[in-house]
């Protein structure tokens, strides 16, 4: 009852704010606007705010009213972060236990700066076993800290030393993980800087690995471990080692993710592993595993979330790659027939267009087709922005192999001029070499005037530069969505048997 009267002592000292938060019981009818909007968002109704404020207030967003009720619900989201449910399956042990550890290291500096050490020494023990068990070095500096200092204030010399010893272990430990942090994000910045940047990084990274598996070994570390993979990793898909991805996201699943996910006791998701795997398994064009590898995988995500749809479209590319088209059908049809796909990105639905434009062209169905406007698509000159030409350099392929099956002579010759601007401009060699030799493949078949023979002698070169390249396409940033050896293929083939082809070589016979 004596911490009960404390407790009560303090909050009724200083007072309690008022915590707004969001209501989520909607057998209850809110009205304030902030629910509106809370409301509006979360059903897809506004993704703007142009569309929010329009609707709401019928102004647009600099309104003074549109502007305080996103402000509290704002506060009210904010304020949810303390009453988070990590027991859902969803999270992991570790999670959990962070989570928790964070509430109550909170709670121990409140007390103390109260006056009530006594309480607050109480709910060490269980933070400390907690964070000690779960690596959150961070928190238990913080909370043996806190300790050591009350030992000091009651005169305990021998508690006193005893935690002074195991804080300075773990002030070593906290040094070492920062230390490993502090390289892999120095690593990671130059990756995402730039390419001339990354090139000049990557012979560094195994020595890092090096040190940091030291560190792990000296501290049984999980969570340096942890880190060890993510650079090691990295560095596999940079040096496009993925057969080494492959037994290295083996090796993490069989040591720490063979269990449930309420059971996980390291900051690591069996998703984020999964993606990475799968990833390889595309890299390799091995769509036989990497399928086999999907199907087993898949039950991890849940459908409509970002992180499955991210998951089905390597999963659909793979198939593709694969010539499995079929199997590609029923990716994308569970895709686009998910309710959460029209909440998505507006460019990632634009992609999903442009894949459909694939898929119809190996795998037509009046399924595929269903509110699908392919001579709109066909036609139209894609304008995506500069940070997704890659989307630009797809549609035009896949528009040009519709119009070349047409008999379109000067569509194809408008679809490769665009084609070449990129080419010239955009590409370059390290991660667009096979783009730019589809390209030049591309250019050939009008340079000599659809003749198949010239075209076929003329071609043969850049033809065997694509099958001998290893280089692999990145789903992350390039959309080769049915290999380019493929696509070439079906060139020659509507160059050699389609008609029009045919009489257009009778009258151009003088081309060389």
């Amino acid at each position: 009852m004596e911490d009960i009267l404390k407790l009560i002592d303090i909050t009724k000292k200083r007072g309690q704010r008022s915590i707004q938060l969001v209501n989520q019981n909607f057998r209850k009818k809110e009205v304030s606007k902030d629910n509106q909007l809370y409301d509006g968002i979360l059903n897809g109704k506004f993704d703007t705010d142009d569309k929010a404020a329009k609707s709401m207030f019928k102004s647009n967003p600099g309104n003074r009213n549109y502007r305080n009720a996103k402000g509290k619900l704002k506060q009210k989201l904010l304020n949810h972060l303390y009453f988070l449910d990590y027991d859902k399956s969803s999270y992991t042990l570790f999670n959990k236990c962070e989570y928790e550890s964070l509430h109550l290291l909170h709670q121990c500096k409140i007390l103390i700066r109260e006056g009530a050490n006594d309480i607050a020494i109480k709910l060490l023990p269980q933070l400390l076993k907690n964070a000690k068990q779960f690596e959150c070095v961070d928190i238990v500096v913080e909370a043996l800290t806190i300790l050591r200092n009350e030992y000091a204030r009651l005169g305990k010399t021998t508690p006193f030393y005893e935690t002074q010893k195991e804080l300075d272990y773990y002030l070593s430990f906290k040094d070492a993980v920062d230390a490993s942090e502090k390289d892999f994000h120095e690593i990671l910045v130059y990756v995402n800087k730039s390419v001339s940047a990354q090139n000049r990084i990557l012979s560094k990274i195994p020595d890092v690995v090096d040190e940091m598996q030291k560190r792990s070994e000296r501290f049984k570390s999980r969570q340096i471990d942890r880190l060890v993979f993510k650079l090691q990793s990295l560095y596999n898909e940079l040096s496009w080692n993925f057969e080494e991805n492959i037994k290295l996201c083996t090796t993490i699943e069989e040591k720490y993710l063979r269990k449930d996910n309420s059971e996980i006791d390291i900051n690591l998701s069996k998703k984020e592993v999964a993606l990475a795997k799968l990833k390889a398994f595309y890299c390799l064009k091995d769509a036989e595993k990497g399928g086999a590898y999907a199907q087993k995988s898949m039950k991890l995500f849940k459908p409509g979330t970002y992180r499955w749809f991210l998951f089905m479209e390597i999963y659909f590319l793979l198939m593709m790659r694969g010539e499995k088209y079929k199997k590609a059908g029923e990716i994308f049809r569970k895709v686009r027939t998910n309710k959460n796909y029209g909440n998505l990105p507006e460019m990632n639905k634009e992609k999903w267009q442009i894949y459909r434009a694939y898929l119809v062209f190996v795998n037509d169905s009046k399924l595929l087709r269903w509110g699908f406007n392919l001579e709109e698509f066909v036609g139209a000159i894609p304008a995506f922005p500069k940070e997704n030409a890659s989307y630009n350099i797809s549609t035009l392929i896949i528009q040009y192999i519709y119009l070349l099956k047409e008999g379109n002579i000067d569509e194809v010759r408008r679809r490769i001029e665009e084609l070449q601007q990129y080419n010239s401009t955009h590409l370059d060699k390290r991660h667009n070499y096979r783009n730019s030799i589809f390209i030049r493949l591309l250019s050939i078949v009008t340079e000599k005037e659809f003749n198949y023979e010239l075209i076929e002698e003329k071609g043969k070169n850049y033809y065997s530069k694509l099958t001998n390249t290893n280089i692999p396409t990145d789903p992350d940033t390039e959309m080769e969505v049915i290999p380019y050896e493929k696509l070439y293929m079906y060139i020659l083939d509507y160059l050699k048997t389609n008609k029009i082809y045919v009489h257009y070589r009778f009258y151009n016979l003088n081309v060389v």
